[in-house]
């Protein structure tokens, strides 16, 4: 497991502590706008999480590619080491240019980095889930824009089929909150595996994490 995985589940406490506090919440008119704000807060958190594992999990392979050039038991040459500088800064730049991390954004991130596709780790075959990778991808840039409402004062998008209630308006629940973490839960964690194994096939990484 990569560092940038471990930090992000550590920020997913904050949306763990949300949803606690949702549950000692007694029902009633007030109590359900406050549950509301907890829901809207939890996608927040979580794409935030989402957004900052993708721009760790770069950065910590271009290390782990740096301190492989740099192993004294069996050094780069020297014009190798200058030329990895040359894309290393690249590279630091373009992550400090990435947002909104929707499936084009997160695929571009890392393919035009370290040729890295991560979307065909995407795929979600488990239990009640049978989804491609089109419809984690679809999945995926839903929660990113429906975190752009929130974040930007927008009414929740409409068009959405799951996230209309009962009245027909457009609605976030504790149980689309779970969703929303267990969906990023498995992008992560299959990205980390995906991701490390291309490191070592293509970059010849002993073990980058």
């Amino acid at each position: 497991m990569s560092s940038a995985l471990n930090k992000f589940l550590d920020q997913l406490s904050l949306v763990d502590q949300l949803i606690s506090i949702h549950g000692k919440l007694q029902t009633g008119r007030g109590r359900r706008h406050e549950q509301d704000a907890l829901h809207r807060a939890g996608v927040v958190l979580t794409i935030a999480a989402w957004q900052a594992y993708n721009e760790k999990v770069l950065l910590e392979a271009v290390d782990a590619i740096d301190n492989n050039l740099r192993d004294p038991a069996a050094p780069a040459p020297s014009w190798a080491l200058q030329t990895f500088e040359l894309r290393q800064a690249q590279i630091n730049h373009t992550v400090k240019g990435f947002n909104t991390p929707n499936d084009q954004n997160v695929q571009r991130l890392f393919l035009e980095t370290l040729g890295f596709d991560p979307w065909p780790s995407w795929e979600w075959k488990r239990g009640r889930r049978q989804w491609s990778v089109k419809d984690v991808r679809t999945r995926t840039n839903t929660w990113v824009k429906i975190r752009h409402s929130i974040a930007h004062g927008f009414d929740l998008p409409n068009d959405v089929p799951w996230l209309l209630g009962d009245t027909g308006l457009p609605r976030l629940t504790l149980k689309l909150l779970k969703e929303c973490r267990s969906h990023f839960v498995h992008l992560t964690s299959r990205m980390d595996t995906a991701f490390r194994d291309h490191l070592i096939a293509e970059y010849r990484l002993p073990g980058p994490w």
